[in-house]
């Protein structure tokens, strides 16, 4: 209480100290609320700043984890990071592990391979199942190729350009800008594809763009008003995710992650199906200029083909379809369509592994190495010619009626 006899200058000071403490008591009570929000929105969704690949090598581990897999996945993690890369936009940063070697270019480490010289060469492209998500370095599909090589008694080299997220159409400026700087030019590029073109089309709502298209664009969209003063960072914040969610009343997940509004899968498809056709037509134009053979794989996944899934397998695969409803369709629309790409050099891997009994994978694409190895296998034999033509397992599979 303010003593009524003090001079007004006393009284002042007195009402000026009473106002000062309990406005830094209620700013203190307010930060504190505040953080308390923002830690309980970060607890609640935190996982779905997840690489997708994650929970399902959490449910691995728990059934099937070896001291050599969780040392794996430990290396996983502290090099699943990426940076900013010229023109494909994004690379893995540089990575010195046991098993998980990436060099200052981004590009991982491939084993039973010989690079100096002029040894025959070969460039491997894709996604992250190209790069080796759910491996070592000496079981991606690149150095098992290699090493198949090395068996039959041929000296190779083989470069891992395989990328996490990857597009075809990345994989092509990936592939010009290398024969623009590379000093040995390659023998064969090959491109392992299929998953994520069909992904990144459900994520965007159309086809022809890299995985988190609608992240980038809006990032870009409003980059602008990140250069000038304002509080526009309070929309990173997980108290302002929280709060928009709630707003909107819709379940939370990271922008780029669903589709925003229900797919039309069959003309989305066809559109996919002929991006990619025209992508091989065009590098096929690259091949002539530079010398080199081009072949074009789609791997198999979850989604697709005949494989009697085991438990583990089907437990992934409604991991995902709950997290990305509707992405079983756009991948079995995609595959379907793909029948009508008639190229010499292409290849429809998605029943590849149909015969096997148990668990090979590893997520919705990833496969453990003995999935990669029969793979890697069939690859080596295309590559040596060995294949036949690319309609040969499709007809096989008629022949046998699945």
């Amino acid at each position: 209480m303010v003593d009524s006899k003090a001079t007004p200058a006393t009284q002042y000071k007195s009402l000026l100290k009473y106002f000062a403490v309990r406005f830094c008591v209620a700013v203190t009570l307010a930060v504190i609320l505040l953080g308390a929000v923002e830690l309980y929105s970060y607890r609640r969704y935190r996982h779905y700043g997840l690489d997708t690949l994650e929970p399902a090598a959490q449910l691995d581990l728990a059934e099937n984890g070896s001291a050599s897999q969780n040392e794996y996945w430990k290396e996983f993690q502290q090099s699943n990071r990426v940076l900013y890369h010229q023109y494909v936009l994004w690379r893995r940063a540089p990575y010195q592990g046991e098993l998980i070697s990436i060099n200052q270019d981004g590009v991982r480490r491939t084993l039973h391979t010989q690079c100096d010289g002029p040894t025959f060469t070969i460039w491997t492209f894709g996604d992250s199942v190209m790069w080796g998500g759910a491996a070592p370095d000496a079981e991606t599909i690149p150095s098992l190729i290699a090493l198949d090589y090395e068996k039959a008694g041929k000296p190779v080299c083989v470069v891992n350009y395989g990328e996490k997220g990857w597009s075809n159409t990345q994989e092509m400026v990936g592939l010009i800008e290398q024969l623009k700087h590379a000093t040995r030019k390659p023998d064969i590029v090959l491109f392992y594809d299929g998953g994520t073109e069909a992904f990144a089309a459900y994520q965007s709502g159309q086809a022809d763009v890299h995985s988190n298209f609608n992240l980038f664009r809006n990032f870009l969209d409003n980059w602008g008003d990140t250069q000038k003063a304002s509080f526009s960072y309070l929309r990173q914040t997980n108290t302002y995710r929280l709060l928009d969610k709630i707003a909107v009343r819709k379940p939370f997940h990271r922008e780029g992650d669903e589709s925003p509004k229900p797919l039309n899968t069959e003309a989305l498809s066809v559109a996919v199906v002929e991006n990619y056709i025209q992508n091989i037509d065009i590098v096929n134009l690259l091949a002539k200029q530079y010398g080199f053979r081009a072949i074009f794989a789609w791997y198999p996944n979850l989604a697709v083909g005949h494989k009697e899934l085991t438990p583990y397998e089907q437990h992934v695969l409604d991991i995902e379809y709950k997290k990305f409803p509707n992405l079983g369709p756009m991948y079995q629309a995609v595959y379907n369509r793909s029948e009508e790409i008639r190229r010499a050099d292409f290849y429809n891997l998605e029943n590849i592994i149909d015969a096997q009994k148990d668990s090979i994978y590893v997520g919705i694409s990833h496969m453990k190495p003995e999935g990669d190895k029969i793979v890697a296998d069939r690859l080596f034999e295309i590559l040596e010619g060995k294949g036949g033509g690319p309609a040969d397992a499709r007809d096989a599979l008629k022949v046998s009626g699945k």
